[in-house]
């Protein structure tokens, strides 16, 4: 499996571990607020525990506005990792 798919593939797991509904599976069309009781305080400790799975650093808030669906955020922190990794 390549780096972009093994960040989505991770980053969806974190996500449905942290989830306070606790789903059997976070799949990519699941919204964070409606589907997964996400709210504020849980979208901080997500993004926390993002940037430490990943190593990355505070990523902008501009690229985080909109995220809605677990797709959303997977394909995100894949771009970052993915770009991190190859930065040419």
């Amino acid at each position: 499996m390549q780096l972009y798919e093994q960040t989505v593939a991770r980053v969806q797991e974190i996500i449905g571990d942290m989830s306070p509904v606790k789903p059997e599976s976070a799949g990519p069309e699941l919204i964070l607020i409606d589907e997964l009781g996400y709210d504020s305080i849980h979208f901080l400790e997500l993004a926390l525990a993002l940037e430490a799975e990943f190593n990355l650093f505070e990523f902008d808030e501009e690229q985080a506005v909109g995220m809605i669906t677990v797709g959303d955020v997977a394909h995100l922190i894949a771009k970052i990792v993915v770009a991190a990794e190859d930065p040419t």
